[in-house]
């Protein structure tokens, strides 16, 4: 990293330290979602909500049909996505689809890392979901989702002020992609944690945003170990990890998971992000 670089970088530290970034932890959308507790009974209101949104109906429908919601046949109605995966389930997936919306920029390159992260993010998020339903630790399924959807919040609220600044002119591209990865990979958790305590997000989010990556973490708090088998199965493109190698990690260690298990999700992930994308 060089001294430009390093004068941007703290400049954007400060920035992002300031409050002055407009990012939330969920989009206004998704801030109402998860307050309407009344749509836990209410399918009719639920279905109403997102046959509103054309495009919500697509995204619903077509989300509702991946393997990660056990779709062994075609969800072709919004009422029978609901009957069939149920209300906690049908507002995880209008939760995703209006997430989505968030990790766009106008600058190609930016839109692209954004892009990586947004397949990353929502695989992390239904993994982890996945994984809660599949291993049969009940209680805990909305936790791993929305940890695994809040996880790399840190790399968002990073990139989102590159892009704010730059629209402000007070940066050009005077960073590498190569430095840019480096510094989102030394940074994104402790920029995402003080985020989710700005934000007051309850403690066991803020541990998962903190901890995802440390070497040394809590193995008895399950929705954080489940986010960090997720995390790791669920890389960027052009990154790999074998089976086996996912099999050695203390966090299948922890969960006793056999390869069967990583197999199917392994598979069911591939699927994911080819429709992702």
């Amino acid at each position: 990293m060089n001294a430009d670089e390093i004068f941007v970088f703290n400049q954007l530290v400060d920035w992002i330290k300031s409050g002055e970034l407009r990012l939330q932890a969920y989009s206004p959308a998704t801030q109402k979602m998860l307050g309407r507790s009344d749509f836990n009974e209410d399918v009719a209101g639920l279905e109403r909500m997102i046959m509103d949104d054309q495009a919500l109906v697509v995204e619903v429908l077509r989300t509702a049909n991946s393997p990660f919601y056990y779709a062994i046949s075609n969800v072709t109605t919004v009422r029978n996505a609901i009957v069939r995966l149920g209300v906690p389930t049908v507002k995880r997936i209008v939760i995703m689809v209006l997430e989505r919306s968030r990790y766009k920029s106008w600058f190609p390159d930016l839109n692209h890392i954004l892009i990586d992260l947004w397949v990353h993010v929502s695989t992390t998020a239904m993994s982890a979901q996945w994984l809660s339903h599949r291993l049969r630790l009940t209680g805990i399924e909305e936790i791993c989702f929305l940890g695994g959807l809040l996880h790399d919040v840190g790399n968002l609220a990073i990139i989102c002020a590159i892009d704010e600044m730059r629209k402000a002119r007070h940066i050009g591209k005077s960073i590498s992609a190569e430095v840019l990865e480096e510094f989102l990979a030394d940074n994104h958790c402790r920029i995402g944690y003080e985020f989710m305590k700005r934000w007051e997000i309850p403690d066991i989010y803020c541990q998962i945003v903190r901890d995802h990556h440390k070497q040394e973490f809590a193995t008895d708090n399950l929705p954080l170990v489940l986010v960090r088998l997720a995390n790791n199965c669920s890389i960027l493109p052009g990154e790999d990890i074998s089976i086996s190698q996912l099999l050695e990690t203390p966090e299948a260690q922890t969960l006793n998971i056999d390869e069967t298990v990583l197999l199917e999700l392994q598979k069911i992930i591939v699927t994911h992000k080819t429709a992702a994308i």
